[in-house]
């Protein structure tokens, strides 16, 4: 666990985490396989992205913020949600980090550098089998196109941009850009 002042801690209930697994057994076999994985590996892809948005949602909505979250199936395995939150205009897109040796915010350089960008990467990292989750805080899409690339996954190893969770900025600045 990345050890971060400013960070946020969130304990998970059952609830959150059978509503993403259930989502995830859904729409596993109708989503864009970007990252080439076998069905169990996506499912649990899927399952954790949207436990993250769930978390990240309840957050958001403590801190004066209603959103709710996209359980929408986009049928085909060609078609893909753009990014996770919109807010007001504002693109927010969340990076999940499920193991304790996780330390890094991971933007795929092609999809960002084909145009899928959004305005701000929030990195996320659960704990603990997802009972804990930590919001370490956020880059801009600026901060990911000057930060420095490297090769992570040992399954499907792509590159990614990279930012050490220590060194995004204080996720309570994002909020107060939100509300504005």
């Amino acid at each position: 666990m990345v050890q971060k002042a400013d960070s946020v801690k969130i304990n998970v209930n059952e609830e959150l985490k059978v509503r993403a697994r259930e989502f995830a057994l859904k729409v596993v076999d109708e989503t864009f396989d970007r990252f080439n994985y076998n069905r169990k590996a996506r499912l649990e892809k899927i399952a954790w992205g949207k436990l993250g948005e769930e978390v990240f949602r309840y957050y958001l909505n403590n801190n004066g913020i209603s959103v709710e979250i996209d359980y929408t199936i986009y049928p085909g395995t060609e078609n893909t949600d753009s990014t996770d939150f919109v807010i007001n205009n504002t693109s927010i897109d969340l990076k999940v980090g499920t193991k304790d040796f996780h330390k890094r915010l991971l933007v795929v350089k092609q999809y960002f550098d084909n145009g899928h960008q959004s305005d701000y990467y929030v990195g996320l990292n659960f704990y603990d089998k997802g009972s804990i989750a930590i919001i370490y805080g956020y880059a801009t899409k600026e901060d990911v196109k000057k930060a420095s690339v490297g090769k992570w996954d040992k399954i499907n190893p792509v590159l990614d941009y990279t930012i050490l969770y220590k060194d995004l900025k204080p996720i309570k600045e994002l909020i107060d850009v939100l509300k504005k």
